[in-house]
């Protein structure tokens, strides 16, 4: 009997290498469109944030007849305490402002293991290291914490939102303003209330982003991956020192002062020292963070009115001087 022999299917070489070229063209297609999608959630859920912690402020409005402040005394070994530790109770966080002793600092016994607790909605999804943890200056220039709590004192979680404080003096000489009132909602010395903000709600901001401290970065470019060398000061969803003055600078992100101030760092080096001498005059206790998001092209900011607006990263000196403070009389430019 014959054998009939059959011819075997299958691929060819050439028949393979057409499937994997064609797979890697729909793969170069569709990973940008992935990618836009991903950072499109990202800052939604950022945006999302910021709009609880504006509700959460108004409600406080409602029932202290005023915005929260900071206690934060110019010497060191104080108690010091940070508005958004007085807003737990509005932000479903009654589990933690229950137990927190506001006649003891941020760091005490009591409230070190409160303040170690990351609260998820305080981060932003577009931030790297999501566990990232910040430490705790003491009075003798170090470091202590370190994200481990090896050095006795437990690390504190960190928060990617910062109330401003206004303009910073350096700020103000560095780009030539004319400035009566440098003061922005955010205060350490005066009560605040909405009768204060005459420039109006909705042209003055509240709290923006300032995510991925106590790293240092510039350019989106970590600096380096020990913050204790070189880092911010702030970071810590409970330490006033996560709070900022608009300060400025060069657009490498680098000198004090300039004109840009979205975006092109997230603070300036504490260079390991503490209270700090950057600037003139001295920040001391104050922390050296800024404007900063890991969004292209800006970061998000909460108005006083409650809404979230995204800042353009190339924002003029003007806008940015005009938004940032809450009783000049003047006239918010495009930002």
């Amino acid at each position: 009997m014959k054998r009939v022999l059959r011819k075997r299917g299958g691929f060819t070489l050439i028949e393979l290498l057409v499937v994997i070229a064609i797979l890697a063209v729909l793969v170069g297609l569709l990973l940008p469109a992935v990618q836009k999608v991903r950072a499109a959630a990202t800052k939604t859920q950022c945006e999302n944030n910021l709009k609880q912690i504006g509700l959460a402020l108004h409600n406080y409005n409602d029932a202290k007849k005023s915005f929260p402040g900071n206690q934060r005394p110019s010497t060191t070994s104080t108690v010091r305490q940070r508005w958004l530790v007085r807003l737990l109770p509005f932000l479903e966080r009654n589990d933690l402002a229950s137990r927190y002793d506001d006649t003891t600092n941020w760091d005490s016994a009591t409230n070190a293991p409160l303040t170690a607790t990351p609260l998820k909605f305080l981060t932003c999804p577009a931030s790297p290291e999501a566990t990232r943890m910040d430490g705790n200056p003491d009075s003798g220039g170090g470091w202590t914490g370190a994200g481990t709590g090896s050095s006795g004192t437990p690390p504190v979680a960190v928060g990617d939102y910062s109330g401003v404080y206004g303009l910073y003096p350096t700020f103000i000489s560095s780009n030539s303003l004319t400035v009566a009132n440098p003061d922005g909602v955010l205060s350490k010395t005066q009560t605040v209330t909405f009768a204060d903000i005459t420039d109006g709600t909705s042209n003055t901001i509240y709290v923006v982003e300032s995510a991925g401290k106590p790293f240092l970065y510039q350019g989106g470019v970590k600096q380096n991956s020990n913050w204790r060398t070189k880092g911010v000061n702030g970071g810590g969803w409970s330490r006033p020192a996560s709070d900022l003055w608009i300060i400025g600078s060069s657009k490498d992100g680098t000198a004090l002062g300039g004109p840009y101030t979205v975006n092109v760092n997230n603070g300036f080096d504490h260079a390991g020292a503490y209270p700090l001498s950057i600037g003139t005059p001295a920040l001391g206790t104050d922390g050296s963070g800024a404007i900063h998001g890991f969004h292209p092209g800006g970061a998000y900011a909460l108005f006083a009115d409650g809404s979230v607006r995204f800042l353009d990263e190339k924002i003029s000196v003007p806008a940015i001087a005009a938004i940032s403070t809450r009783a000049n009389n003047d006239t918010v430019p495009n930002y």
